[in-house]
């Protein structure tokens, strides 16, 4: 591969490029981490949408920034081949309509009668034209710019809107990938697609010559990537993990003095976090009596407020009651207990709602409640109502 010009390498030979120098970088990185970088860096192309300034950030060149870290994301979630992926869409015509150019009313109404892609027709279009198949990046974006031409109207606004859309789309292939891996492929060649419609949209805008398209991206590539990393200038990136000088690139820095761990500072410690944000209880003090909160004292909580609902949809007493506090009460301590916590202030309020209801209504409520002899919860909760109701 060495000896032939980079501007001749095939989409794959670029993606197995990009994920050998970049093998140990993103080794501890998960997909998630990687599809982070991605957005920051389709951040930058919403630049192309705003004409918004920002220093040291040239919007055209995210594109393929972009790419580059689209092919570190098919890589860690382990595409076997990027080209097989977009041909297996795209195979030299629209994914709907099946033409070069693209018809929008056939598309609108493939769309309408049949939702889904004809995927054993594309695989046939595939075979038939696998000779038109691109050789290189080049020729990937000259094969969308004649299956999407950009329209004289056309502007950066739309387009960047749609990769909003896309994003969203190819976020939720990632989050169901590990039991629907085939929405991941389906996604991430429309995000290609959309990258490759939107250097063909610089190209228009730049009024470049037609004979040029696709010359500015493979020369992009052949300068940053000239198999070893750009920054460490090793064959195997050994750059620490973020660099200096990304910092600040899109987002904008706070003031030092508040971006401390410190008390009083903006962000939690571990310790507080966790202690803030956990939703449950470690103690119930009831009836003057601390209980310790156990999985099964939980267990035992969520099995007797089950039967406790159902007492008060058939206890006559109870019912006429037609106590919404108690309602409320129950199913609240009820949904906490199901998800294996309890709060000290649902408790308080189941206490309170039985204590306010009538009498007849409470001396069934406080019946049941001791017949359940081997329930701790229930007789300090019981305690609990006593003293309120006095």
């Amino acid at each position: 591969m060495a000896l032939r010009s980079a501007a001749a390498y095939s989409l794959d030979e670029w993606y197995l490029t990009i994920n050998r120098i970049y093998l140990d970088r993103n080794f501890y990185r998960d997909r998630f981490s990687l599809f982070a970088h991605l957005v920051e860096i389709l951040g930058g192309l919403s630049l192309l949408a705003t004409d918004k300034q920002k220093p040291n950030v040239t919007p055209e060149s995210y594109v393929p920034k972009a790419l580059a870290w689209w092919m570190a994301l098919c890589g860690k979630v382990g595409v076997r081949s990027v080209e097989q992926m977009v041909w297996q869409k795209f195979p030299g015509v629209c994914s709907y309509c099946h033409r070069r150019p693209h018809e929008h009313d056939t598309c609108v109404e493939r769309k309408a009668t049949s939702p889904g892609l004809k995927w054993k027709e594309l695989a046939v279009l595939g075979e038939t034209h696998l000779d038109r198949k691109p050789a290189n990046l080049a020729a990937w974006q000259e094969m969308f710019a004649g299956i999407y031409p950009v329209t004289a109207t056309e502007d950066y606004p739309a387009t960047v809107g749609r990769f909003t859309e896309e994003l969203g789309e190819l976020a939720e292939a990632l989050r169901v990938s590990p039991i629907a891996p085939g929405y991941f492929l389906s996604e991430a060649a429309d995000v290609f697609a959309w990258l490759m419609h939107l250097q063909n949209l610089i190209h228009s805008k730049r009024h470049y010559r037609e004979s040029d398209r696709g010359a500015a991206l493979s020369a992009w590539f052949e300068s940053a990537y000239p198999n070893r990393c750009s920054d460490c200038r090793n064959p195997v990136c050994t750059c620490p993990p973020i660099l200096p000088g990304t910092l600040g690139r899109i987002a904008h820095e706070i003031p030092k003095e508040t971006t401390s761990f410190a008390a009083g500072g903006a962000l939690l410690s571990q310790e507080e976090a966790i202690h803030l944000f956990n939703l449950g209880a470690r103690s119930l003090r009831m009836g003057g009596h601390e209980l310790e909160i156990t999985s099964s004292l939980i267990r035992n909580i969520h099995e007797g407020v089950a039967e406790l609902k159902a007492l008060a949809v058939t206890n006559q007493d109870v019912a006429r009651a037609q106590s919404l506090d108690l309602a409320r009460s129950i199913e609240r301590v009820e949904e906490l207990a199901a998800a294996q916590r309890i709060t000290q202030e649902s408790m308080d309020d189941l206490a309170r709602a039985i204590a306010d209801l009538p009498v007849e209504g409470r001396g069934a409520v406080v019946n049941f409640l001791s017949g359940l002899s081997s329930s701790v919860w229930a007789t300090v909760l019981l305690q609990a109502v006593n003293m309120i109701a006095k």
